[in-house]
């Protein structure tokens, strides 16, 4: 195995794993493993984020490696942060758009994937810090963003509120919903494991039809006018 494969550092936000970009991913993963072991002590029972660098990664390799970290230590992985600066913009767009409401809501956070059969069900907006795989459904009487990619069945203004929107970096749900209107997707094979590019959207109700944009500003001002 090559030596330093794995190179944990910490920062504010918990712990950032530096990579080998070359070796087979089978290599990596036993090495992440070594080095969990090695340090379980010392990691305890934090609860952190993880940040990864110096190698692409699937959305299937990132679990794969979350779970190696898990049971290879006692640390509690919170999330995974994407430290491009796009990405980062769009997240804090979207979190920020999310919770924008009267003083008197109140909105809620998700930290985790939702897998085939699992469903999130809220009275508030909430934001999923994860994805939503095929079979799963997030279900708000709210907005509902996705940090993540989308590929279940989200349905936003359950209570028939027709002014709320749902959002995901990867927006791809099969099938959608937005008060009383919805749309099922064209995709017919779906996958999870990061084949998807990042694409930024945003639905929402317009003339009485839902609306698929790309998440940006001008799309954010055709929203709220």
């Amino acid at each position: 195995m090559r030596k330093n494969a794995v190179i944990i550092k910490s920062n504010p936000h918990g712990l950032i794993l530096m990579l080998d970009p070359d070796i087979p991913f089978e290599e990596l993963n036993q090495a992440v493993a070594d080095k969990f072991a090695s340090a379980a002590d010392f990691f305890k029972n934090a609860n952190v984020a993880v940040t990864f660098r110096g190698r692409t990664l699937s959305i299937e390799q990132e679990r794969m490696l979350i779970d190696t970290i898990v049971e290879n230590s006692r640390l509690r992985i919170l999330c995974v942060v994407d430290e491009r600066k796009e990405v980062d913009e769009y997240y804090k767009e979207a979190v920020i758009r999310a919770l924008d409401k009267p003083a008197s809501a109140e909105g809620q956070f998700y930290r985790g994937t939702l897998r085939s059969g699992q469903v999130l069900e809220t009275e508030t907006s909430v934001v999923v810090i994860g994805d939503v795989n095929p079979g799963a459904q997030v279900v708000s009487r709210g907005n509902i963003v996705v940090l993540g990619c989308c590929l279940g069945s989200i349905y936003a203004g359950a209570g028939g509120d027709g002014s709320c929107f749902a959002a995901a970096l990867t927006m791809k749900p099969m099938q959608i919903r937005i008060a009383d209107k919805m749309a099922r997707s064209a995709i017919v094979k779906r996958t999870v494991t990061g084949d998807y590019p990042l694409d930024p959207r945003i639905a929402y109700l317009r003339d009485g039809h839902i609306q698929i944009r790309t998440l940006s500003s001008d799309t954010l001002c055709e929203y709220l006018g």
